[in-house]
């Protein structure tokens, strides 16, 4: 279903098949009272229809793909496959591709010998899918600037990111200590059965939970992954092992974990924000120089970092109806997390104004609105940036660059003065 030639193929069939019957529906029952184009006039419209489709859809395609690359060239390349999951473009392509079809297939049918009849539903089915195809390009067009604007992509990446958080972690404080018991137990064990990669390395992208889950319940066994979701897994590394009394089908298995040549958002809580940290560092790099870009995906990594810290961030676990756990799976831990998210933009930021006060404005927040098990690494990250800035700053600028702001440069939490008022 991914697959750019899905829905193409079938608005392809789906026009071929209306062009054939609606040229037989008008040569058994002509409609005589409505248009009074003639068959000649009615072919060259066809014709030209045809062939300016074809025309536009190239130009469409071009003009999308250059307008994406130079949009994701600033944010970063992790984004390409993110971005194309959107099926505006597809469905655009699908529609130019159907006009294209039906007006050639139908040009095809229409008899020009004198008394031939009027082939008039299909002009009006051209006309249909001619008005269609225009509504859908204003769309693309519309999705593809909306969509490529920095605030609805991170946006969405952070909405994305939620729904990962809620597939990947324990939803629950039982689920969780499930989990860890069923991770000690099966440590003492060793597996009936491994399953290793192909010969070419990949990364891990996805897991059909479902279909894993269903297999360890029919051989009362737990399957463990022994690489996480975004690992790459080596040429023959272990993808995981079985825990338990018989042996699993080995095919089965493999079709199970879903192998890639990059990683995907679909399974991957830390690849959400590894996409809004390159965000962040490619705005930061000297070519580019753009701070605001960054502090806006600092804004989403806070919110994430918020979203995270409320989940049970042990080792992934699902259990199978009756509560028993059936699968497990590494995840990133909170450490894990706070050090992806903000490790790098304060090395590549710490000596912007913006970034130093931004990062200190989410970090003292943090810190305030967590619960204690979660401070320690937020607490070394304050120290880490109080270095940064030391390092980056004359003594005599460092005061402003210490001071937290959720803008970067803007709305500084300082103390009222009445005489500046």
């Amino acid at each position: 279903m991914s697959s750019m030639l899905f829905f193409p193929a079938i608005y392809a069939l789906v026009a071929l098949l209306l062009s054939f019957a609606l040229a037989q529906w008008d040569a058994a029952d002509p409609v005589t009272d409505v248009f009074s184009v003639s068959a000649a006039s009615a072919q060259v419209t066809m014709s030209a229809l045809a062939s300016g489709m074809l025309a536009f859809t190239g130009f469409v395609t071009s003009v999308v793909l250059l307008i994406v690359q130079f949009g994701t060239s600033e944010f970063s390349p992790r984004l390409v496959r993110w971005l194309r999951s959107d099926r505006t473009l597809n469905l655009s392509l699908s529609a130019f591709i159907a006009t294209f079809l039906f007006a050639l297939a139908s040009t095809a049918q229409i008899s020009t010998a004198s008394g031939a009849p009027s082939p008039t539903r299909s002009l009006i089915a051209a006309t249909a899918l001619t008005l269609l195809s225009i509504l859908m390009f204003l769309l693309l067009i519309e999705r593809t600037m909306n969509g490529l604007r920095v605030a609805n992509v991170v946006q969405q990446v952070d909405a994305s990111a939620r729904r990962v958080f809620d597939v990947v972690y324990p939803t629950s404080q039982s689920d969780a200590e499930r989990a860890q018991l069923t991770a000690q137990r099966v440590s003492n064990e060793t597996p009936i059965q491994t399953i290793y990669a192909g010969a070419v390395g990949s990364v891990i992208a996805t897991l059909d939970q479902v279909a894993l889950v269903a297999l360890a319940k029919r051989g009362d066994a737990v399957i463990q992954m022994r690489q996480a979701v975004g690992d790459h897994v080596p040429a023959n590394g272990s993808l995981l092992s079985v825990y338990g009394t018989k042996r699993l089908p080995e095919a089965r298995l493999r079709r199970s974990v879903i192998l890639d040549d990059e990683r995907t958002i679909d399974f991957d809580p830390a690849f959400a924000i590894r996409m809004l940290v390159d965000v962040a560092i490619k705005a930061l790099s000297p070519a580019v120089n753009d701070p605001t870009t960054a502090v806006q995906s600092i804004d989403r990594i806070e919110d994430l970092l918020r979203y995270a810290s409320g989940k049970h961030l042990s080792a992934g676990a699902v259990p199978d109806r009756e509560g028993v756990v059936r699968l497990m799976y590494p995840t990133p831990t909170w450490e894990d997390l706070v050090e992806l998210a903000l490790n790098e933009i304060r090395q590549f930021g710490a000596n912007q104004y913006q970034i130093a006060r931004r990062l200190r404005a989410l970090l003292d927040a943090l810190i305030g609105d967590l619960p204690e098990r979660r401070l320690p690494p937020l607490r070394r990250q304050l120290a880490l940036l109080d270095d940064a800035v030391a390092s980056a700053f004359p003594e005599s600028q460092r005061g402003d660059a210490l001071i937290p702001d959720r803008q970067g440069i803007g709305m500084a939490r300082r103390a009222a003065d009445p005489s500046q008022a």
